[in-house]
C-alpha cells in the first residue's frame, strides 16, 4: 500500500479525490491566490496576513481571529505533481496529520472558499495565511 493509499484510508469515508479537470481548476485558483517562489514555497513576505505556528490550536486561533465564518472543507495539495488533490474535513486532516504529511515532502491545506492556506514545509516550518 502506498503512503497516499494509507492517507486516504486514515482519513476515512468523507474524502473525495478530485478528477483531473477539477484538480487543474483548483491548482489554478491556488496559484492565483498565493505568490510562489521558484522552488515551490509560498512567498510569505508577500502575504499580508500570515503567521508561523507550532500547534494546530495556533492554526485554529489564527483562522478564528481573522475569519468570521469559515468552512471546514479543505483541499490537500502535495508538492508532487503526479499526486491527486483530495477534499476532506479540516479537523479530520488534523487528526491524522502524520499520514497526510507522509505522502510527500511539502503539503498545503487550502480553503478556496475562505481564502486561507496552511503550508507544511518539509523542514518542519508551518505557516498559515490569508489571500
Amino acid at each position: 500500500m502506498s503512503l497516499f493509499d494509507e492517507c486516504i484510508e486514515a482519513l476515512g469515508e468523507d474524502v473525495d479525490i478530485l478528477l483531473e479537470r477539477d484538480r487543474e481548476l483548483l491548482l489554478r485558483d491556488f496559484e492565483r491566490s498565493f505568490p510562489f517562489t521558484e522552488w515551490g514555497r509560498i512567498q510569505w513576505n508577500k502575504v499580508l496576513k500570515h503567521v508561523e505556528v507550532n500547534t494546530f490550536d495556533e492554526i485554529v486561533s489564527f483562522i478564528n481571529q481573522n475569519i468570521n465564518e469559515y468552512n471546514n472543507v479543505i483541499y490537500v495539495i502535495w508538492d508532487e505533481e503526479i499526486l491527486p488533490i483530495i477534499q476532506a474535513d479540516l479537523n479530520k486532516v488534523f487528526d491524522v496529520i502524520d499520514d497526510v504529511t507522509a505522502v510527500s515532502f511539502d503539503t498545503w491545506i487550502f480553503s478556496p472558499s475562505t481564502g486561507y492556506v496552511i503550508e507544511i514545509f518539509h523542514d518542519g516550518e508551518v505557516r498559515v495565511g490569508l489571500k
